[in-house]
């Protein structure tokens, strides 16, 4: 079955944009590819943070949308070659403080690296060999670590610029920040590395799970809908999972919760998907 998620607030965004190869532009952000992009990390999947300016009109480091910041900190983590693609929405909080340190094979997932570790764990995916801290270095030869939207994205509530609460949800339906998202999805995950055959997504909410697969529906003609949680699209399974946040309140529920519960039916079928890699 053809993915079809036509969420009402999102359509109606997607009307106004151009016509322009995905038909995504914003008036507020500057659509065009920049031989920047690729800069000194090759395609978007060499390890290192990447040169991308695709969003910003000149030398600024932070571009302002309303409440909205976006940081010009672009990053890819592991594998150049990868097999399993594992992505978050955005830098948080916690990545963000430690890129401050400099040591960028910290950032990632920083402070929720152990929880991330449960969650490949829980989907029978976490190596033996190997520390979850190596997955996201250069050595690292499977898998491959980045984001939704690989610059850090914030909401300024009450002077502070917020990762997390309801700025993910709120990212989605507004008309500014929209354009963002499918313009990094397009960038960076339209035509996936050759050997991936699986992407993780960490969120399982209902309402993130509905707007990106229909971002990925427009990315990808073939997308194949599996179960409420998975789909195939560009070749690779893809499937969502529970985010390590520790400000998650469902991690613990999706990762032992029985299928009594909305949390552990979606580990379950994403279990189930797995077995369509």
């Amino acid at each position: 079955m053809r993915l079809w998620f036509f969420d009402i607030r999102i359509c109606s965004v997607t009307k106004q944009l151009s016509d322009r190869r995905h038909g995504w532009e914003s008036q507020r952000v500057p659509d065009r590819l920049s031989s920047s992009i690729m800069g000194a990390s090759s395609n978007g999947y060499t390890h290192g943070r990447l040169q991308c300016r695709l969003c910003f009109n000149g030398s600024e480091e932070t571009l302002s949308v309303g409440d909205w910041r976006l940081r010009n900190n672009p990053g890819y983590y592991g594998s150049s070659d990868p097999e399993i693609l594992i992505l978050g929405f955005s830098k948080g909080a916690n990545q963000n403080r430690v890129a401050q340190d400099g040591n960028f094979d910290k950032i990632a997932f920083a402070g929720a690296r152990h929880r991330l570790k449960a969650v490949l764990e829980t989907l029978k995916l976490m190596p033996t060999d190997r520390s979850i801290d190596a997955l996201m270095t250069a050595r690292e030869k499977q898998y491959g670590i980045a984001s939704l939207v690989r610059c850090s994205f914030c909401k300024m509530k009450n002077g502070v610029c917020k990762t997390s609460g309801d700025v993910i949800p709120s990212a989605f339906t507004n008309e500014s920040t929209l354009p963002i998202i499918q313009r990094c999805a397009s960038a960076y995950l339209s035509k996936l590395p050759v050997r991936v055959k699986l992407v993780i997504l960490l969120a399982t909410s209902d309402s993130y799970i509905a707007k990106t697969k229909f971002i990925f529906s427009q990315l990808y003609a073939n997308a194949l809908d599996i179960n409420d949680v998975a789909f195939r699209a560009g070749g690779a399974l893809w499937i969502y999972a529970t985010h390590p946040s520790p400000g998650n309140g469902h991690f613990d529920s999706w990762v032992s919760g029985g299928a009594e519960t909305p949390s552990g039916r979606k580990r379950i079928l994403a279990l189930q998907a797995l077995g369509h890699v």
